[in-house]
């Protein structure tokens, strides 16, 4: 799993990119850009913002502009398509939809009978998908353009299959808010995990109290503030180990461990190994 605020960058001029990933998990994130991920095989589960679903084969999450999402396959097995895009390639440059919001974050078509909307709309998206995807890995002629065209048609297929509702302000303002200050926060942890974070300070930095910070960053991210945290420094001392020379003890405080031991304990509960194994 991994963590940020994603400024997502590009192979191509196109700002698309398709996945194709075998039991996926990356923690809570969030970025500008639409991400919609379509269960091809199997399982897993997947949060966006305050809802979290266990998702089968034919079931998607749409991740709209700004939103909080996560993917979790721990004790599951999946294959998943994904595809990241601009919301520029739409028009919407400044974040899709905009003035409504989805009825719902996801399709669940499983059990659903053929011809029920949601497996119509499943059905059409893993056409569009896989099609899209094949055209950025073999870029024949005017492949942008078909890909664009494609993204309007899912895009417009979306919202006729779904529905939208109208923003409410007060209510998509309080959201927005707690949204706002849980980015802010996750922001935070990313830039300070080597640093000795408490939950309190990061409920300061949200605006909330204790006890509002910690069940709106469960009921966000799909963990709690202390396993959120552990996530990210695991990842951080992983990719040290991996790809520096540096010895383990130096590894572990720099990515806020407070001794080797916790360190040890920590590593071993999320990867099932050692962090010594890992240079074997």
């Amino acid at each position: 799993m991994k963590a940020y605020h994603e400024n997502r960058s590009y192979n191509s001029t196109l700002p698309f990119t398709p996945m194709l990933l075998r039991n996926f998990s990356f923690l809570a994130h969030w970025h500008n850009d639409l991400e919609f991920m379509y269960v091809a095989e199997g399982s897993i589960r997947a949060g966006v913002n305050s809802e979290s679903r266990l998702l089968r084969q034919g079931d998607m999450a749409i991740s709209c502009s700004g939103d909080i999402h996560y993917y979790d396959s721990r004790g599951l097995e999946s294959t998943i398509l994904i595809i990241v895009f601009n919301p520029r390639l739409i028009g919407y440059p400044g974040g899709w939809p905009q003035e409504v919001r989805l009825s719902s974050p996801f399709v669940e078509s499983s059990g659903k009978p053929p011809e029920s909307p949601e497996a119509l709309l499943s059905a059409a998206a893993h056409d569009r998908i896989t099609r899209m995807k094949l055209e950025a890995e073999e870029r024949p002629p005017h492949y942008e353009l078909l890909i664009t065209g494609l993204l309007y048609e899912l895009c417009g297929l979306i919202l006729r299959s779904i529905g939208s509702k109208p923003a409410e302000p007060g209510r998509d303002r309080r959201l927005g808010t707690g949204l706002t200050a849980m980015q802010g926060a996750l922001d935070y942890l990313e830039k300070h995990y080597s640093a000795p974070v408490t939950l309190d300070e990061a409920a300061r930095e949200a605006g909330m109290s204790r006890f509002h910070f910690s069940r709106f960053f469960k009921n966000a991210t799909g963990l709690s503030f202390v396993s959120y945290l552990n996530h990210i420094r695991v990842n951080k001392a992983e990719e040290l180990i991996l790809h520096t020379n540096r010895t383990l003890t130096d590894i572990a405080l720099e990515c806020g461990f407070t001794n080797v031991r916790t360190f040890n304990r920590v590593f071993r509960q999320f990867r099932g190994q050692t962090p010594s194994s890992l240079r074997r």
